[in-house]
């Protein structure tokens, strides 16, 4: 089966490439000109150079494909319309040049960000009216929207994920090059976590089993997290104490606008991102995941940050 992957040279993307491949997939890995492609060197694939503002570059990306993983996004900028223009807007693009190639299936990774943070003690679930707090959310969920309108010219699946974490993220470093400075700052209060290994691995069967047009699932590894249990983790891992800081919102939300404006291009430390994970509650929890997908989580906590660690060391990130 050939599959077009986009955001292919991406963190997420290019696990999933890898996935793919390594699945015996006819894999075409679309990128921009522009994209380090280091993470796609070796794997057997077809690149294809593709940018979601370019009608007449979809077209020829998913010509002869059967199903689309679209995981390209826009995840930092300086310009918060930037996240309409290529989240919502692309994926919409995207979509329609699906419909008219006759593409299957398209898999959208949009994020637990569309729905919003739930009060404390609740837990997300597929049910809830999405309440976005950031433009980020507010497009994700704006393309999640767009997708279900197609829902019966083409298969749609939706994928909300939490933080995904591991090797090659470069956005999650910033937080563990902290932990190795001896503080954990502690901006909000519970959340899930996947790693990137098992949100890939949903992805695939996402892409693959029969499930109904339009369904949407949250993909975690099950357990729900605090600042003061991830350095805890870190603790046991590393062996080296960590101290959290409760951080007060005043000053972050202030930080994070100089940040934003000091930085040349987007950055991830930056106001919308702040709105996020100031929130109390990010947890979700989707029981229809093992039921209809067949995922269940590879990987608890602790392994995942041990791997996270040890390909950060041996690349000398950290």
């Amino acid at each position: 089966m050939k599959v077009l992957v986009t955001g292919a040279n991406g963190f997420i993307g290019s696990h999933l490439c890898e996935r793919l491949a390594g699945d015996g997939y006819a894999v075409r890995a679309m990128v921009r000109r522009t994209s380090n492609r280091q993470w796609l060197a070796g794997l057997p694939l077809e690149l294809c150079f593709a940018d979601l503002e370019d009608e007449g570059s979809l077209r020829a990306a998913v010509e002869g494909v059967e199903v689309v993983f679209h995981s390209a996004a826009v995840v930092r900028t300086k310009q918060g319309r930037d996240f309409l223009r290529v989240n919502y807007e692309g994926t919409r693009r995207l979509a329609e040049a699906g419909v008219r190639a006759g593409v299957r299936r398209m898999v959208l990774f949009s994020s637990l960000a569309a729905v919003g943070p739930m009060p404390r003690g609740a837990v997300v679930s597929g049910e809830r009216e999405p309440e976005p707090v950031s433009d980020y959310g507010r497009a994700k969920l704006a393309a999640e929207r767009a997708l279900m309108e197609l829902k019966e010219k083409m298969e749609v699946v939706i994928l909300r994920f939490p933080a995904v974490y591991g090797p090659r993220d470069r956005d999650g470093l910033l937080l563990w090059r902290m932990f190795q400075q001896g503080f954990v700052p502690v901006l909000g209060g519970t959340f899930s976590l996947v790693y990137v290994r098992d949100a890939v691995k949903a992805a695939v069967l996402a892409g693959t089993k029969p499930v109904v047009s339009g369904a949407c699932y949250s993909i975690t590894d099950g357990g729900c997290y605090s600042y003061p249990m991830l350095a805890q983790v870190w603790q046991e891992v590393t062996g080296r104490r960590v101290v959290c800081l409760r951080v007060p919102k005043f000053f972050v939300s202030l930080a994070a606008r100089a940040n934003n404006w000091l930085a040349r291009e987007g950055t991830i430390f930056n106001p919308d991102k702040v709105r996020e994970l100031c929130q109390e509650n990010w947890v979700c929890f989707d029981e229809r995941v093992g039921k209809e997908l067949g995922f269940s989580p590879d990987y608890d906590l602790k392994q995942g940050v041990k791997e996270t660690l040890n390909w950060y060391r041996e690349k000398g990130w950290l």
